[in-house]
């Protein structure tokens, strides 16, 4: 069913009847959550819950720092940067894994391996990315993965080909880099190293040179990353919803576009009652065999999250979880 190449928002802390026959006509892969949909602990268990006895999976941004979600339920983490610059990302990861787990998620669309740039991504990402060389951006990244992966949590590396360079922020624009082939090989450096433990990549919307956004373009989500890099998991897209593709047609062409260019999961963040228009459109325009080997890199991946699920150990109760997060706060601001 190609429904379930889409991950998908909804807008509150319930579903609504109208969620309810969306997801019930057009099974999605998963829904990904922000805050806007957590309230409480207990709202976020019943959410999780009735999402998950529905056969999907669970999406959420919980990089710590900038992007904190599950902050106001178990309390603010530290950033990646701050993580990488302790030595603390494997301990980041684990509870971020344990947090994600704890409030019913399967995945956890992190960690950034973007680098970071001065005058760029320092100031668009901010403390999302962890460092300047692409070296201590993947030592930091397979630390914070594996730490993740030891609570039966999944990651996903992005943004690729990589944001460091970038000055604008693709929820509201079309950001470019210029073209220089040494600064692109540091920059797809950390994807190397880190997308075969990840399994997942998420493809950007950075403007090639032919000034197509990545995510809707085979050069760099297929050739680029299955070629060049070797990664052979799932491909997932940033939200379809951003700024940065408002000149690239409306929803489902985008949908249809990212699916072609080689993202296997398409991510459909806020708008779900366009989410139906975008099925369509993939089963018109994307061939048949293109939308079965997405299907089953994701079937692969799903295998990897169960995998992991069996080897983790059952998360903490909610307030040891929290002073354990706090912990790793005071140990950051001691060093």
């Amino acid at each position: 069913m190609t429904g379930r190449l889409f991950g998908v928002g909804i807008a509150g802390v319930e579903l609504t009847p109208a969620e309810r026959s969306i997801l019930d006509r057009h099974p999605p892969r998963g829904v990904i959550l922000f805050r806007r949909n957590l309230e409480s602990a207990r709202q976020t268990l019943q959410l999780t819950s009735e999402l998950s006895r529905r056969g999907l999976l669970l999406f959420l941004d919980q990089e710590g720092g900038p992007v904190d979600r599950l902050r106001d339920l178990v309390g603010p983490s530290i950033s990646f940067r701050q993580a990488a610059e302790r030595g603390l990302a494997f301990e980041a990861g684990a509870l971020a894994g344990e947090a994600c787990r704890r409030m019913g998620f399967d995945v956890d669309l992190a960690p950034v391996v973007d680098r970071r740039i001065e005058g760029a991504s320092a100031l668009v990402l901010a403390d999302r990315c962890a460092a300047g060389s692409p070296g201590e951006v993947s030592r930091a990244a397979r630390a914070f993965l594996r730490g993740l992966h030891s609570r039966g949590v999944g990651g996903c590396v992005k943004h690729f080909p990589g944001l460091g360079r970038a000055r604008l922020d693709t929820h509201r624009a079309l950001p470019a880099v210029p073209s220089d082939r040494k600064e692109l090989e540091r920059d797809l450096e950390p994807f190397r190293r880190t997308s075969r433990l990840a399994r997942a990549v998420m493809v950007s919307h950075l403007a090639g040179r032919d000034g197509k956004p990545a995510s809707l373009s085979a050069a760099v989500a297929s050739r680029m990353l299955r070629n060049r890099v070797g990664f052979s998991g799932a491909v997932f897209s940033d939200d379809l919803e951003m700024g940065a593709l408002a000149a690239f047609g409306d929803l489902p062409e985008r949908a249809a576009a990212a699916s072609l260019a080689g993202c296997d999961l398409l991510f459909v963040c806020s708008r779900v009652e366009a989410y139906p228009d975008c099925v369509a459109a993939v089963e018109r325009e994307v061939p048949r065999r293109r939308r079965e080997q997405a299907a089953k890199r994701l079937d692969v991946y799903a295998r990897h999250l169960a995998a992991i699920r069996r080897r983790a150990r059952a998360p903490r109760r909610l307030p040891a979880l929290a002073a354990a997060i706090a912990k790793l706060n005071d140990e950051q601001r001691a060093v």
